[in-house]
């Protein structure tokens, strides 16, 4: 068997660390409003873009002439400060012909 070297202690506590404070992707509530509900499946077309056409967070920022920042926000549903006509001018530019159906 191969010598294996494993990463030591204090590495593996660094990592723990960092991931312990880094932001995921924002999950949405049970009794998440109308409007969160949107505002969600809006930020899921973003995904579906960005992995449909294998873009990088950077690529798909530049298509939409935005920091990458506020494109990290959107496609880890962290959309607050978004308004639903601000995501969807957004997906506009990706999607000449974009309908949106409610249900």
């Amino acid at each position: 068997m191969k010598d294996r070297k494993f990463p030591s202690s204090k590495d593996i506590k660094e990592v723990l660390t960092e991931l312990e404070t880094a932001e995921g992707s924002k999950f949405l509530p049970k009794n998440a409003s109308a409007v969160d509900k949107l505002k969600f499946e809006l930020c899921k077309s973003f995904i579906i873009y960005k992995q449909d056409r294998k873009l990088s967070q950077k690529e798909l920022a530049d298509k939409l002439e935005i920091d990458p920042a506020l494109m990290s926000k959107i496609l880890h549903y962290r959309f607050e400060e978004f308004t639903i006509d601000r995501l969807v001018k957004f997906l506009e530019i990706l999607h000449k012909d974009i309908s949106i159906k409610i249900a």
